[in-house]
């Protein structure tokens, strides 16, 4: 028997092209997600929807195709790989999965000519052929088909749903030859054929179905190659394949020639889970910030604005690198943008020193400075509610809970009538509150609030290095990531703002609550909100810390103590092994979350890059 002849039988039941038979089809782009490093349920999840994908299409093709890229960032050149995925189905289908959008048919290059029975040349001048899987074992590890996109070009799935009552006659008959001790040719089991049959019986659809890989080479050696590499990657999980002689329908996702069909498997929904490939685990944003290398070595390119939500959290014990990571991040977004303003809370001067790297003005913050952050006057600009200057000086001056609501009166009632926040305190009626709002008008607390605030014209970073009071710098922080927000921020149509060492912050729930509330009000003015801390499990202890770990649109866990690894775990549901890795994650190293991606990332500096940030490298 020739090669690939045991993969030819007589055609029976499609009646020419798989599924074309003159109706009208559509293709349809999807996304791909993450999936070998997320827990279990999430993967129970999107193997649920794939089944239900396909159960909706009746039938069609999902095409994997990888295509090679360079991508080159300073004067480094990468090699990377872009995977897309293309479902065909039916134009009266119903396809909302994996965010579909409707494309046009994906071009390929157009065979040339068949060089012999098994290899095609193709108009671009390479050498093609495809491999039918033919032999399935009876358990295959989830995601399987992914494990072997380094050896293909192209991945397609092929499936029909049998009319039911043809599926149970069909399943009835391979389980009667089954017990009646015959080999069974045709039969993609998932446990046993029984339990297909009690599926089917149940209402299951049962789906013909076929596996195609395209291999691409520059030449016959080339090809031969990539065919040996995939093969024995198959047999290791107990599958085989190999290239009929019906390569220029194969090529056309067409499993028949004629009156020949290649061997047809049968499965329902639930067995053809493991056959899940809408894997991406890279992210390649378009028009994103180059970050570092992917734990699959493809570029990770990270777009912020293109997430429905702006928020990013970094995060990270002393030594794993966020400092760099985050001024990494703001240098090469200012380098694709010039345009978009950045303003950074720094409470131990360490992004002041580098700031004009990333085109920012560097404004050191001295404790009896006059810095004109009166939060009376930023009330009336609206850079402040009502409450959350009720809130800020109740926690900076201890102001007991009995008494809050007594302040918020006054605020109302008062504040327009006071020139200053000054002059608000002195004129307080309440005698008990006004002794605790005393501070207000002495050294040090006053020249936060006299005088004119600086003028901003760009981006700015404020350096809190010398501001030794924690109380002081507290309040400092508060009104001017306010004022800062106000006056710049809501000027632009895409901005940055970013709190280093936001540990700091974790005693004082209405700093939090208000930068909270900077990020919320600054995704309508594109602000993205960088967060950078420490210790996940202190910010989770409140409330407010707790919304900006979880709301955070992008995330990126780097390095964390081994008694704080249960509070990411919990928080974003990592696994017992991306927790472990966590905990010895190399420096520069970790898990980025981005909406539906998670990846592993390795930052990637340039010279001049370590140079310029050195003095904090491993922070």
């Amino acid at each position: 028997m020739g090669k690939g002849q045991h993969l030819l039988r007589p055609f029976i039941s499609l009646g020419g092209e798989m599924w074309r038979e003159g109706k009208r089809w559509k293709w349809y782009r999807l996304q791909g997600s993450s999936f070998t490093i997320l827990p279990y349920e999430d993967r129970d999840l999107l193997l649920s929807d794939f089944a239900s994908m396909l159960t909706s299409s009746k039938r069609g093709a999902i095409l994997a195709r990888k295509t090679q890229r360079e991508f080159q960032y300073s004067s480094h050149i990468f090699q990377s790989f872009e995977t897309e995925f293309f479902l065909a189905a039916r134009a009266d289908a119903q396809i909302f999965w994996f965010e579909a959008r409707e494309v046009e048919e994906p071009s390929r290059p157009k065979v040339k000519k068949l060089l012999d029975p098994f290899t095609l040349k193709l108009e671009d001048g390479s050498l093609t052929r495809v491999l039918v899987a033919y032999r399935f074992p009876s358990a295959l590890p989830e995601g399987i088909l992914y494990s072997l996109f380094s050896e293909v070009s192209e991945v397609a799935l092929l499936f029909r749903e049998i009319e039911h009552s043809k599926a149970v006659g069909l399943v009835e008959n391979a389980r009667k030859r089954r017990m009646d001790g015959e080999r069974i040719t045709e039969g993609f089991e998932a446990q046993s054929l029984g339990d297909l049959a009690l599926r089917v019986l149940s209402g299951s659809s049962l789906f013909e179905f076929y596996v195609l890989f395209t291999l691409i080479g520059s030449d016959a050696k080339e090809l031969r190659a990539k065919e040996r590499r995939l093969k024995a990657l198959l047999k290791g999980y107990g599958m085989d394949a190999d290239a009929p002689p019906i390569q220029r329908d194969l090529y056309m996702l067409n499993p028949c020639s004629g009156i020949f069909c290649i061997e047809k498997h049968f499965s329902d929904g639930e067995s053809l889970k493991p056959l899940f490939f809408l894997i991406d685990e890279e992210l390649h944003d378009p028009n994103g910030v180059f970050l570092g290398m992917s734990g699959t070595g493809s570029p990770v390119l990270l777009d912020l604005w293109s997430k429905p939500n702006l928020n990013f959290v970094i995060v990270g014990i002393t030594g794993s690198g966020k400092s760099m990571t985050a001024k990494v991040f703001l240098k090469r977004l200012r380098e694709k943008d010039a345009s978009i303003p950045i303003v950074g809370i720094d409470p131990e001067s360490e992004y002041t020193e580098i700031a004009s790297k990333f085109g920012a003005q560097a404004v050191e913050i001295k404790e009896r400075e006059s810095l004109g952050l009166d939060p009376l006057k930023l009330m009336r600009e609206g850079a402040m509610e009502i409450g959350q200057v009720s809130d800020v000086l109740s926690e900076i001056y201890s102001i007991p809970d009995a008494l809050q609501g007594v302040l918020r009166k006054e605020l109302f009632m008062n504040g327009d009538y006071s020139e200053d926040i000054v002059e608000f305190a002195s004129s307080v009626k309440d005698p008990t509150l006004s002794r605790y709002l005393q501070g207000i008008g002495a050294p040090p607390d006053s020249y936060v609030y006299e005088g004119s605030p600086p003028v901003l014209s760009k981006s700015v970073v404020f350096g809190l290095k010398n501001v030794r009071s924690k109380k002081l710098k507290l309040l400092i922080s508060a009104l001017i990531s306010s004022y800062a927000y106000n006056k710049l921020l809501t000027r632009a149509q895409k901005s940055a703002f970013f709190v280093d060492e936001a540990w700091l912050f974790m005693e004082t729930p209405s700093i939090l609550s208000l930068f909270e509330n900077i990020a919320r009000r600054g995704r309508k003015h594109g602000t993205a909100f960088l967060y950078i801390s420490q210790r996940a499990e202190d910010l989770a202890r409140s409330k407010e810390g707790r919304t900006i770990l979880e709301q955070a649109g992008t995330v990126f866990l780097m390095r964390q103590e081994p008694q704080g690894k249960d509070a990411v775990k919990e928080i974003y549901k990592l696994s017992d092994s991306e927790a472990e890795f966590l905990v010895g994650a190399p420096i520069g190293s970790g898990i980025l979350k981005s909406w539906r991606k998670r990846i592993t990332l390795q930052i990637a500096t340039t010279e001049e890059e370590l140079g310029a940030f050195s003095t904090s490298l491993g922070r």
